[in-house]
């Protein structure tokens, strides 16, 4: 197993100037560049955005430098969040785009994603494409052109757009980096109010809900102001400054959410929201300041949608909840998984129709708003839902079936096929899937999924029961084999 950083469906992540340099940088906006310019657009215009990070603006400006010396038109977005970027792509036209992004990985990391014209992640054989030119520039011998040198100087055709919303717009490309300024467009909140024409902003306004949202001082803040604003919703915000500084583990898990628990029972609060860094993760926390499993946020939207529309299809990856299963039977609809990555489910989505889809780590995709894993249409689904039924987070969850699901991770050394091989013969009874890894599945609803990480140097390891001591079993006997 490799255990380096690699360009993958999730995109490229790594420590910033270890596994992740200016040269990386460098290699694979080029990369990227030439892919657009041989499949898309000859003369492309790309948007480029950031999460946030620290490291980010650095990263922006090496990519700006490339894009200068290619000559490639670009609008600088600066902070925005990713399904901003995917919705702008689309609504705009852009040839594809840039994200400097690592999601929820810690602070010390940062990225690269890469948007195709479709305003969709580059699927596999997209990204094979993008991989064979970075290793075409890698080869490549390096010349100091005296030539190539002067005509770097001249002007550049770069257009440059640098407005967003409810942020600090101190943010500006290096004196070095020559631009010129295009046309304005608030991409925040042309996002948010396709999202406000989607949803019932009336019935969310009388139910006058106060909420706390943690931003995680990442790209959330540049549209959750203007968005909940618009709902009328009283916000309670947290981390609220978009400089990077994480106050806490970036990954909205329910040990790294106790501030944000504490405020919502506190303040009395109905609902609280926490975002990942690029905000296209969502977990909830609910009226008891409780963080609830971020395998609900999915799970509210298959019910807030399918509820309205019976018989329609929804698709999730094979490490999501059975939950979203069982409401789709409620419905009469079928459940599709796919291989685990936002672009798979979005590949899914699409070729079966799906009406709503997602991933069990808190993100929902729902096609007629954005086709992206998107925190901000999660949360103003939920509000629709819980106003509606004029419920409670825990009154709408106790309906839902009950699950005990278990998540981990740990370092496999030696060859994957070899280990599925000893599970496949340990675990006879059960029903086999090797779409993505090794999925187990057995007569009483209980299952377990082993795969590489798409993004990390690790195997993940989920799995789901109807009692804990059912799946505490099933993971200690797993964890064996893995051992042995």
């Amino acid at each position: 197993m490799t255990t380096g950083p690699k360009l993958t469906v999730s995109g490229y992540r790594g420590i910033w100037g270890e596994s992740l340099t200016k040269e990386i940088v460098v290699k694979y906006t080029k990369a990227f560049i030439k892919f657009i310019k041989e499949n898309i657009n000859k003369n492309p215009t790309l948007l480029l955005g950031r999460d946030g990070r620290e490291s980010g603006e650095e990263i922006k400006n090496e990519i700006i430098r490339t894009f200068n010396e290619l000559q490639i038109n670009f609008i600088d977005g600066d902070i925005l969040p990713t399904p901003t970027v995917l919705f702008a792509v689309r609504t705009h036209k852009y040839d594809g785009a840039i994200i400097v992004t690592a999601s929820h990985n810690p602070r010390e990391y940062n990225g690269l994603k890469f948007v195709t014209n479709k305003a969709l992640f580059t699927d596999e054989s997209e990204v094979e494409k993008i991989k064979e030119n970075f290793e075409l520039e890698i080869s490549k011998q390096k010349f100091v052109v005296l030539g190539s040198l002067a005509q770097a100087d001249g002007p550049s055709r770069s257009k440059i757009q640098q407005d967003f919303m409810g942020a600090d717009k101190n943010n500006k490309p290096s004196e070095d980096i020559s631009s010129s300024t295009s046309s304005q467009s608030n991409f925040p909140q042309e996002h948010a109010d396709q999202i406000l024409k989607n949803v019932n902003v009336e019935k969310i306004k009388a139910r006058k809900f106060k909420v706390a949202v943690d931003m995680i001082n990442a790209s959330a803040c540049v549209l959750d102001p203007y968005l909940f604003e618009k709902l009328g919703v009283e916000l309670i915000p947290l981390n609220n400054i978009p400089n990077g500084i994480f106050a806490h583990k970036p990954e909205p898990l329910k040990e790294n959410l106790d501030e944000i628990a504490k405020i919502v029972k506190e303040q009395n609060c109905e609902i609280g929201f926490a975002h990942d860094p690029d905000a296209d993760r969502l977990v909830v926390i609910n009226e008891e300041g409780i963080v609830i499993s971020e395998e609900y946020t999915l799970a509210l939207g298959v019910e807030a949608i399918l509820s309205k529309n019976r018989t329609e299809k929804v698709v999730i990856n094979m490490s999501s909840s059975l939950m979203n299963k069982d409401i789709a039977e409620k419905y009469g609809s079928e459940c599709i998984r796919t291989k685990v990555g936002e672009a798979n489910v979005v590949a899914g989505i699409i070729k079966n129709n799906a009406i709503i889809g997602g991933e069990g780590g808190g993100g929902i995709i729902y096609p007629k708003i954005n086709m992206a894993r998107d925190s901000f249409v999660s949360l103003a689904l939920i509000l629709e839902l819980l106003a509606e039924r004029n419920q409670k987070v825990t009154e709408c969850v106790d309906s839902f079936p009950k699950y005990v699901i278990r998540k981990d991770k740990m370092p496999v050394g030696g060859n994957l096929e070899d280990l599925y091989a000893k599970i496949k013969s340990h675990f006879k009874e059960a029903q086999v899937n090797e779409l993505d890894g090794i999925r187990l599945d057995f007569r009483d609803n209980s299952w377990i999924h082993l795969r590489p990480s798409n993004t990390e140097p690790i195997i993940r390891l989920i799995g789901e029961a109807k009692t804990e001591k059912r799946i505490d079993d099933l993971f200690e006997e797993i964890k064996k084999i893995i051992s042995l």
